[in-house]
């Protein structure tokens, strides 16, 4: 009774005269070669096949190891898995196929679409001096650092057809730049306040490849500011009454000592 059950579907599914299809995977950009946290996008389409009760899988390096992703399939029949942010670990060979069902009867797979992303930087870090809790109106640096992978000194830019990397950086505080295209990789204030606090990064770049660094957060030291007006209230508090005091009293001995 399973089997026949299993073929009625299998036959609705798939019309004999047309059986199992396979879908197509697209890479874009084509060709599959980024750099570091670029965008990549693998689209998988299932020809001829329309409505919304498709599933699609896709699947990394290995065909018999489960799908990195699934997506629901739009009414065109495609669907998009997208790299953001990609990095090396999303280098290698990809496959998608479609399932739909239940049980779910499988497409065949897609054929293999390779991504290679190439890593320049093996770290970008920012680092504040002397802290990361300013008094107002001091000084303070940030200096942002880039580590380059072995191969990046041999690699060459395509663009510019040279051999020679040039590195500049951007910082950035609370998503705004606040300096770009440095090549010291140096932002410094000379009085801050509190326009400069927030939460800063910077981003590597050279050519098309980038990196960007971990979160540093810039605050003013706010209870050195409480202690010098509580320490300032205070004075106003005790100074003002002792000076009354010391007054009313000069007053009375003038007027007790004799003209």
């Amino acid at each position: 009774m399973y089997l026949l059950v299993l073929l009625l579907s299998t036959l609705l599914l798939y019309p004999l005269s047309e059986g199992p299809q396979t879908p197509t995977l697209i890479v874009v950009p084509s060709g599959g070669q980024v750099y570091a946290e670029e965008t990549v996008i693998l689209v998988c389409e299932l020809p001829g096949q329309l409505g919304l009760n498709w599933q699609f899988y896709w699947h990394k390096d290995r065909q018999d190891t489960g799908a990195v992703k699934w997506a629901l399939g739009s009414a065109q029949g495609v669907a998009a898995y997208t790299l953001q942010r990609a990095s090396g670990k999303h280098t290698g060979q990809y496959w998608c196929r479609a399932g739909k069902g239940q049980p779910v009867f499988y497409t065949q797979y897609s054929q293999a679409v390779s991504v290679n992303v190439t890593e320049i930087f093996t770290a970008v870090t920012l680092l504040a001096s002397p802290s990361t809790v300013i008094k107002e109106g001091a000084a303070f640096n940030l200096t942002c650092e880039a580590l380059l992978t072995k191969q990046s000194h041999v690699l060459s830019d395509p663009d510019q057809n040279v051999t020679t990397m040039v590195v500049t950086f951007t910082f950035m505080r609370n998503g705004w730049p606040v300096l770009t295209n440095s090549v010291s990789g140096l932002y410094s204030v000379a009085h801050a306040n509190t326009c400069h606090t927030g939460t800063y990064r910077c981003v590597a770049r050279s050519g098309k490849a980038k990196r960007t660094s971990h979160d540093v957060t810039i605050t003013l030291d706010t209870l050195s500011l409480t202690l010098v007006a509580i320490f300032g209230t205070i004075l106003i508090l005790f100074v003002g009454p002792v000076a009354f005091i010391l007054r009313k009293s000069i007053l009375i001995w003038r007027a007790a000592v004799p003209h």
